[in-house]
């Protein structure tokens, strides 16, 4: 059985983590396939959106502690493990298209920065966040520690990785690190729906805004108005750039193709 089951409809690939009897934990079969996924989502200019979700009980309960599928004495093996991680994380955060997480039940540890690489977030009421990293001697990896003081600042982030506390979905939104908190059984649902209309936008100014807004908290105000002109200027000559300017002088909904 597969450990990440890949489905493509409506312009939007939808990832969803397999192993349903261990709550989605992530050994190194499973960090390699969501690679594996990641990449084809990233390479296909036929997918314009890419929706992540967990099968079964819960979004992702982080790293599996009882089988890794590696020797974890074995630093080159760890190493390895981690770098398909890598893989996946930079894929997804990289990707010059939209990513949609939707989360039920646990995302914790692994599960919970796997998450919060993505670009929007929707959860249902009673899922639970945690960098649940402290409580068994380990740090946040999965880009925790790059993503945490860059959503919600210092202090909340070490609050949250020195503790390994559980938030809820509501608290999760409150600190800002999801979007939308919906009724239980109805975030994969919504975030389909989420996903879809964005695949109908025009993706290709999507992706450049998103690489864009990815460098705005390591360059100054100048290097991103030069970075806003430089993709503006690419954008103008797409496609649907003007296809939306000619549904708007014509009052009708604009039909882009994302290019």
């Amino acid at each position: 059985m597969s450990t990440v089951i890949t489905r493509f409809k409506d312009g939007v690939y939808e990832i969803e983590l397999n192993r349903p009897d261990q709550l989605n934990a992530v050994n190194y079969e499973l960090v390699s396939d969501l690679a594996a996924a990641v990449m084809e989502a990233k390479n296909d200019q036929n997918i314009r959106a890419v929706l992540l979700y967990g099968n079964g009980r819960g979004f992702c309960s982080g790293g599996d502690l009882k089988d890794f599928g590696i020797d974890t004495t074995d630093t080159v093996a760890v190493k390895e493990f981690l770098q398909k991680g890598h893989e996946a994380i930079t894929g997804i955060y990289n990707m010059e298209k939209p990513v949609v997480a939707a989360i039920h039940g646990p995302a914790v540890g692994a599960g919970c920065n796997i998450a919060f690489c993505c670009d929007l977030i929707v959860a249902d009421e009673s899922a639970i966040f945690s960098e649940i990293f402290a409580k068994v001697g380990a740090i946040p990896d999965m880009g925790g520690l790059y993503f945490l003081p860059q959503k919600i600042g210092m202090h909340k982030a070490a609050e949250l990785v020195f503790t390994g506390k559980k938030i809820t979905a509501h608290e999760a939104l409150e600190y800002g690190l999801i979007n939308e908190v919906v009724a239980d059984g109805t975030a994969v649902k919504k975030g389909r729906a989420l996903a879809v209309s964005l695949a109908e936008g025009p993706t290709k100014s999507f992706g450049i805004a998103k690489r864009i807004m990815h460098q705005a908290t390591h360059v100054s105000l100048e290097n991103i108005l030069e970075m806003e002109a430089y993709g503006q200027s690419i954008v103008f000559q797409t496609r649907d750039f003007r296809e939306g300017k000619a549904a708007f002088v014509e009052k009708r909904k604009a039909e882009f193709l994302g290019y």
